[in-house]
């Protein structure tokens, strides 16, 4: 089973500049909307093309919009031995938790996080 991680350590990590590989699985659209700027955006309909670009040489955590997507990416990878690490909550919790890792765009529409 792969492992999990609150949006709260998440944060942590990268407050601490810690060098991680994170990765964003929704779709375009929707990064247009909401993003962690450091995210790379490999969304869930290419991950299995783009598997390379995954640099696994860094600790990889794996997010998209509530964490039920990047949960299939982290057992898929795991398939692959590959090891990830699948953020809780993700985009929509740390919006509703106003955190600081998240650029909000002008494309944003509040009900893509209903």
């Amino acid at each position: 089973m792969y492992s999990q991680i609150t949006t709260k350590d998440l944060e942590k990590l990268i407050h601490e500049n810690t060098h991680i590989e994170l990765i964003d699985v929704r779709e375009k659209n929707e990064w247009d909307q909401v993003r962690i700027p450091m995210a790379k955006l490999i969304p869930l309909s290419s991950i299995e093309s783009r598997i390379s670009d995954i640099d696994f040489s860094k600790p990889v955590y794996v997010f998209c919009r509530t964490g039920w997507r990047s949960g299939q990416v982290c057992g898929w990878l795991e398939s692959e031995w590959k090891s990830a690490t699948n953020v809780i909550g993700s985009i929509k919790k740390l919006y509703e938790d106003k955190s600081d890792i998240i650029e909000i765009t002008d494309n944003f529409t509040p009900t893509y996080l209903l």
